[in-house]
Order: C-alpha cells, then sequence, then structure tokens
C-alpha cells in the first residue's frame, strides 16, 4: 500500500440557525408557491428530505411580488459564507499555530465576491501573508475533492506546513419563481452548510487520503447544469442522471481501487453524495452496498438536504462518528464519491 501524502487531522462542520421542518415549509410557503404545478406536493416530499439548515428562509425572503435582485443574493450569500466560514475554520484553529499554516483552499459554488471568503478569514484569524490561497468556485457537489487535492498537492510540496480546506454553502438565496416540476426536485433537495478539514503530513494520527480520482462524462454536459441568470443562479437536473451515474459507478470505482491493489468488498466505510434519493438507492444496488452501508449518506439527506460541496464532508463527519453502526477501526478502508454538472464523477479512497 502505498503511504499517502496527507491526513486529515481535525474535521469541523455547521449550519446556520436552526432546522427547518420540510413539512412545514411545504405547507406555509411552498404549497402556495408552486400551486400551479401539477403534483408538487408528491415530488417535493418524495426528496426524502425532513429538515434543512437556511441562512435565507424563503418565508422572510421570497414573500413579496418582486423577488430579491442578484446583489441581494450576492450580499446574503458572502454575509453567511464568512459565518460559516469563520464557524468552521476558527473550530480546526484551535490550538494550533497560525504560522503553519502554509495553504488556504475554499470551495463554494453559490456565490462570488472579491476578495474572496477564503483571503478575509486568513486575515481574521492571521494567517500569514505569504499564505497560499485557492478559491474554487462554481464546481458543483463534487467541488471540495477539487478543493482537497489542492491541499494534498499543497503538503505533498511542502509537508513542514498545513493546509486547511473549506467548503462553504448557500444555497438558500437562489430560490427563483419557476413553476417547474424540474424546479420543485431542485427546492427540495437544497441546505446550507459548511465543512473545513486540517490537512497535515502523514504522522500517524486520523483518516489518511491515499489517493483520489476522477472521471468527467463529455457526452452528458446539459444533464446537470449550474448558471448564472439575471435573477438568481438556476440549476437544471436531468430525470436521467440518477441512472447515467449508476451505470458508471461499477468501472469508476474499480478505478478508483485496482492501483492500490484493492476490490470493493476490502472497503467498509461508502460515503455516496446524496444528489437525491434515487441515487443513494441506484449506486447502492450497483455496488451491491448494504443499508449499513448507505446510512450515513440516508442521514446526511434526510437530516441537511444536499449541501453542495460541504455535502461528502458531512458524511465523513458521520462515518467517523459511527452513529450509524460500528465506527472505522484502524486500517480499514473508506470510498467517499459526489457528482456534479458535467457530469462529473469524484472520489477519494480513504485509510482509517
Amino acid at each position: 500500500m502505498p503511504t499517502t501524502g496527507a491526513k486529515i487531522l481535525g474535521l469541523s462542520t455547521g449550519h446556520p440557525g436552526l432546522p427547518v421542518s420540510q413539512d412545514d415549509l411545504y405547507t406555509t410557503f411552498y404549497a402556495d408557491f408552486y400551486r400551479d404545478v401539477p403534483d408538487a406536493e408528491k415530488i417535493f416530499k418524495a426528496s426524502q428530505v425532513h429538515t434543512r439548515y437556511l441562512a435565507w428562509d424563503p418565508r422572510e425572503h421570497f414573500t413579496g411580488p418582486a423577488t430579491p435582485g442578484m446583489q441581494q443574493r450576492m450580499d446574503g450569500w458572502e454575509e453567511h459564507v464568512l459565518a460559516l466560514g469563520a464557524e468552521t475554520v476558527g473550530a480546526l484553529l484551535k490550538g494550533v499555530d497560525a504560522a503553519d499554516i502554509g495553504s488556504f483552499t475554499m470551495a463554494s459554488c453559490t456565490g462570488y465576491a472579491g476578495p474572496t471568503p477564503e483571503m478575509l478569514l486568513a486575515k481574521r484569524f492571521g494567517l500569514p501573508v505569504h499564505l497560499r490561497r485557492t478559491f474554487v468556485g462554481h464546481m458543483g457537489c463534487y467541488a471540495a475533492f477539487n478543493a482537497l487535492k489542492v491541499g494534498l498537492d499543497s503538503v505533498a510540496a511542502r509537508p513542514g506546513e498545513l493546509a486547511i480546506v473549506s467548503c462553504c454553502e448557500v444555497c438558500s438565496v437562489h430560490v427563483r419563481p419557476e413553476m417547474t416540476k424540474e424546479q420543485v426536485v431542485v427546492h427540495s433537495l437544497f441546505g446550507d452548510g459548511a465543512a473545513a478539514v486540517l490537512l497535515g503530513a502523514d504522522d500517524g494520527v486520523g483518516p489518511a487520503i491515499v489517493r483520489t480520482h476522477t472521471e468527467t462524462h463529455y457526452a452528458t454536459p446539459e444533464a446537470m447544469t449550474w448558471r448564472v441568470r439575471d435573477d438568481a443562479f438556476r440549476m437544471t437536473l436531468s430525470a436521467y442522471v440518477p441512472a447515467i451515474l449508476a451505470g458508471a459507478v461499477e468501472t469508476f470505482v474499480e478505478n478508483l481501487l485496482r492501483p492500490v491493489g484493492l476490490r470493493r468488498q476490502d472497503v467498509s466505510q461508502w460515503g455516496i453524495h446524496p444528489g437525491g434519493p434515487k441515487i443513494i438507492d441506484l449506486i447502492g444496488a450497483r455496488l451491491e452496498l448494504t443499508e449499513a452501508h448507505l446510512a450515513a449518506s440516508r442521514h446526511v439527506l434526510a437530516s441537511r438536504g444536499n449541501c453542495s460541496s460541504a455535502t461528502i464532508l458531512l458524511i465523513l463527519e458521520q462515518l467517523l462518528s459511527g452513529r450509524h453502526g460500528q465506527a472505522p477501526r484502524a486500517g480499514e478502508f473508506g470510498v467517499l464519491m459526489a457528482f456534479g454538472p458535467g457530469l462529473t464523477m469524484e472520489s477519494a479512497l480513504v485509510r482509517f
């Protein structure tokens, strides 16, 4: 087994405010909002989301005849992404010498501002002025892996330094008055959340990231999109996405594991990005996973919704906690995977 270049030395997660009941949200807002969409309630509740955290509760921000403009939405994103980033990164830095941080990468696909949030957070926490900073924008639900890879490369190049990787998403600022079944699905799924990890050289402490693997399906670029429009960002999501992913996932996982001499049967922990319940169902069936293997992914979907790039780290937190079964034992392997526009599939092999 090759020696890894980095370990996860710390993991912190956060959400804005208190959880919002999905049933209450539908009854008090979306029932009227989607009153002209056939089967809206059935579609909304099929998401299997029970609660979400929302920085912008639509019952407060989308009640008048005019919806918030892009400037208001970006202001809301910046306010809350900085708050979530401060909460999660601040928790990581407790007991850490700021001078040891050599790299800070942040992923967010729900907004833009310059200076980018990681610069303002670096200032807040007194990180070095020569800090290497990267902002990963608009890559969608798989962006945590892209941010992690920047952190892994940083630690590999400079093993005496630590790297911060942060994912902060404020999906709730992009509610849009579009009366289609597709948008009912989108607005039933997404929540707000953040997660951050501290990476360092392999010192025997924490889960090791053994390798990562990427595959992009160039033939399906329109199956999932995330574009900026005058009024808000707009997501499209083909009903065929779960089937496309399920059809490719066996080979995808084999390509992740084969270079280090592992097979699926050697993996005891699984984290599958819950882009929706069908994605979990079909991928779980194709990989012959048990409900115990899928429990952490289902829990995050039910209790927090899809928090875009932060979601896979929320699932990792659940796996490490052992709340849905036995916590990983030293030496066991886990596979994390997420999907997004492209379609793009990202994965990481973790040794606990």
